[in-house]
C-alpha cells in the first residue's frame, strides 16, 4: 500500500485501467438529465448519454460532488494510510473546493492524526488526469505527501488541455466561455479553446473551418505549447466518435516523439459543457 493515497473527481477523463492500476479514488459529479440526478461515469456510461443526448429536450446540468462524497473517500484512505492527496478540477470553473475543504474539516474530526492536502490543479480533464497519475506513481515509489505536493504543483504549470468544439452553445450556456468567445455561430467553423496557461481559465484558441482543419490545429498547437524535443505524454479524447479519436491520436503518434499516448472517451459532465468535440491533454518533461 502506497504511503499517500490519491484522490481526484470524475471530470479528469483518466483511462479506467490506470484507475485501477493505481488505486485512484475517483469521487464523481453529479448529472441532472430531464429530472433525475445520475452520478457521472456510475450511473451512466458516455455511450448512454450520447444515445440519449439527441432527444433531449433541455441542455443537462451538473453538480459539484457534496462533502459526502469527498469524505467517504478520505475515510476509506484513512484506513490504510496516513496521509492524502486529492487534486481537483480548476476552482475557475468549478465551486468543488468548497466540497473538499468542508469534507477535510469533518474527516481531521475523527482522525486528528491524519494528513490531507488538496491542490487545485487549474484544468481539466487529460491535463488534471497527467497531474494524478504522476502523484500516484510518486506514491507508488513512496514519497511522502509533500514530495508528491511538490511534484504536482509543478506539474500544475506544465500541463495543457486543448480542444475543438463542433459549436459554443454549450460553453455559453453553461458560463464557461472565454471571455473573448464570440457570439454566434458560423457554419462549419470549430472553436478551439483550451487551458494553456495555468490561469485556471478557459482561453480562446481561435477558430477553424471544418473538422480536418480543426484536428490537424489540435496537433500543431501541441508544438506551439510545449517542448516537443522532449518526449510527450499525451492523451487523445474524443464524443461521440472514436473513429475521430483515434484518427487524432494516430495525428500526434505520426508527428512526434511519445513516451505515452492514451485515447479516452469524455465523461458526460464534461461534454454537457462542450457538446460534441475532440481534446487533447499533453505535457513533456
Amino acid at each position: 500500500m502506497a504511503r499517500v493515497g490519491i484522490v481526484t473527481d470524475s471530470t479528469c477523463c483518466m483511462p479506467p485501467e490506470l484507475i485501477e492500476e493505481y488505486g485512484i479514488r475517483l469521487v464523481p459529479y453529479h448529472l441532472m438529465l430531464e429530472g433525475k440526478d445520475y452520478l457521472d461515469r456510475i450511473d451512466i456510461t458516455p455511450d448512454e448519454f450520447w444515445a440519449r443526448f439527441p432527444g433531449l429536450k433541455e441542455i443537462p446540468t451538473t453538480g459539484i460532488p457534496g462533502p459526502g462524497l469527498f469524505a467517504a473517500a478520505f475515510t476509506e484512505l484513512a484506513g490504510t494510510t496516513g496521509e492524502i492527496l486529492c487534486v481537483t478540477v480548476s476552482s475557475g470553473v468549478s465551486a468543488v473546493a468548497r466540497s473538499v475543504e468542508e469534507a477535510k474539516s469533518e474527516v481531521l474530526k475523527t482522525n486528528p492524526g491524519l494528513k490531507i492536502e488538496h491542490v487545485d490543479s487549474k484544468t481539466s480533464v487529460g491535463a488534471m488526469a497527467f497531474i494524478v497519475l504522476e502523484a500516484a506513481r510518486a506514491a507508488k515509489e513512496d514519497k511522502d505527501l509533500q514530495e508528491i505536493t511538490a511534484l504536482v504543483n509543478d506539474m500544475v504549470a506544465r500541463v495543457r488541455w486543448i480542444c475543438a468544439l463542433d459549436t459554443l452553445e454549450y460553453l455559453i450556456k453553461g458560463g464557461r466561455a472565454p471571455k473573448t468567445a464570440i457570439i454566434g455561430e458560423i457554419l462549419g467553423v470549430k472553436p478551439l479553446i483550451g487551458f494553456v496557461n495555468a490561469s485556471g481559465v478557459v482561453e480562446s484558441l481561435g477558430r477553424e473551418r471544418g473538422k480536418q482543419k480543426a484536428m490537424a490545429r489540435l496537433v500543431s498547437l501541441v508544438s506551439e505549447l510545449t517542448d516537443t524535443d522532449k518526449p510527450l505524454h499525451v492523451m487523445a479524447h474524443y464524443t461521440t466518435s472514436r473513429e475521430d479519436g483515434e484518427r487524432l491520436k494516430d495525428m500526434v503518434a505520426s508527428r512526434y516523439r511519445c513516451a505515452e499516448l492514451y485515447l479516452t472517451d469524455l465523461t458526460p459532465v464534461i461534454t454537457t459543457h462542450t457538446g460534441p468535440s475532440l481534446a487533447l491533454s499533453f505535457y513533456s518533461k
